[in-house]
């Protein structure tokens, strides 16, 4: 029973002003169209700030009343020069209240350059050595080199240059995987600034419940330099053979394979990644898989879960297979909202860290 005095107190709390779109079903908005939006409730000091994954503010505070309709793209011009995804958040004051809606520009696409490489631990294997706009492909009117990047690891984004093909915008609601494993749940922020379509895949897949049932069918405590390297998984048949019947294209990620990354997994031609996803364990084993690999997403909790998963016993330890005695199961994976941002700090979840730079419990 709700008491008087419980009552009053609720009802004396305010509601929480939504931002939503108005008039629009389609998350994506063409080059020429418009971005209209609106808050439910009224809400003091209520304004919107776009910002980057980092928090880094690109445009606002900008305020918002209710009923007010507002063109998003004529409020923040900065969003027609988006090279990465950014993250528009509904601020109360100083509180960011709900999830931030992603803004994804649709630009062409950044494809890999490749060349034939030999050494003795792979033989001879496709490696990427840089990537190159294809709006540059049949605009013979652009400079020589226009959209080319020597140099496939990117430790940082890459502005686009006058080579670029810009279509739109994707505009939907920021949403985090949780992978709940028979070893602890996993929770997973993807990184739609460093690669939007890998995490379209892997949003797709989840949320279908393809990934429910599979195992980690390959971990690998110790890798080339001895140190630890991967835990993969991903694939329906469990050999590292299967997938979903396509393809997804490598992506040129700046973010960078460290302990609790996610990637995607893929056979020698860079376009062949499917649904097989791999979990970085440490970054001296793992840094060589920069631009060779996508990498995607950060778990930001779990750490005890990756380790756990990571110390199970081997059947056998061949490098290439490398498959647990028991493998670890993924019971289910859901798509769950995203927390807020905050102004010059992002998301208040870092990623995971290893044992070693934890806090003592």
């Amino acid at each position: 029973m709700i008491t008087l005095g419980l009552l009053s107190i609720a009802l004396s709390v305010a509601p929480i002003p939504h931002l939503a779109p108005v008039g629009r079903t389609s998350p994506f908005i063409p080059v020429s169209g418009s971005m209209p939006m609106a808050i439910n409730h009224d809400a003091e000091h209520a304004h919107l700030v776009l910002m980057a994954n980092d928090g880094r503010v690109i445009s606002g505070p900008h305020p918002m009343t209710k009923d007010e309709t507002v063109d998003i793209l004529a409020l923040m011009p900065e969003i027609r020069g988006l090279d990465e995804a950014a993250y528009l958040q509904l601020m109360h004051g100083d509180k960011a209240v709900n999830t931030a809606w992603v803004v994804e520009p649709a630009l062409s696409r950044r494809m890999p350059l490749v060349e034939q490489a030999v050494s003795p631990q792979r033989g001879t294997w496709t490696k990427v050595i840089g990537w190159q706009d294809e709006g540059a492909l049949d605009n013979e009117d652009l400079p020589a080199g226009a959209g080319r990047i020597d140099g496939a690891a990117l430790s940082s984004p890459v502005p686009r240059d006058e080579a670029v093909v810009r279509s739109g915008w994707w505009v939907y609601l920021e949403r985090d995987v949780q992978m709940r494993t028979d070893h602890g749940d996993l929770r997973i922020d993807l990184r739609e600034d460093a690669a939007p379509s890998t995490c379209r895949n892997f949003r797709a897949l989840a949320a279908m419940g393809f990934y429910n049932g599979t195992i980690a069918h390959r971990i690998i405590p110790k890798g080339r330099n001895g140190r630890p390297f991967v835990i993969q998984g991903g694939d329906p048949l469990g050999t590292g053979e299967g997938g979903p019947g396509w393809w997804a294209p490598l992506e040129p990620s700046f973010l960078g394979h460290d302990y609790g990354v996610i990637s995607m997994a893929r056979a020698d031609d860079p376009d062949s990644a499917g649904s097989q996803w791999f979990i970085a364990l440490d970054r001296e084993e793992t840094a060589r898989l920069d631009g060779q690999y996508c990498a995607f997403g950060e778990v930001f909790a779990g750490a005890d879960v990756i380790d756990s998963m990571a110390s199970v016993e081997l059947a056998d330890t061949d490098y290439l297979s490398s498959r647990p005695l028991n493998p670890p199961r993924v019971n289910l994976t859901r798509i769950m909202p995203a927390t807020p941002r905050t102004p010059g700090k992002g998301r208040k979840d870092p990623r995971v860290k290893p044992a070693t730079l934890r806090d003592p419990a």
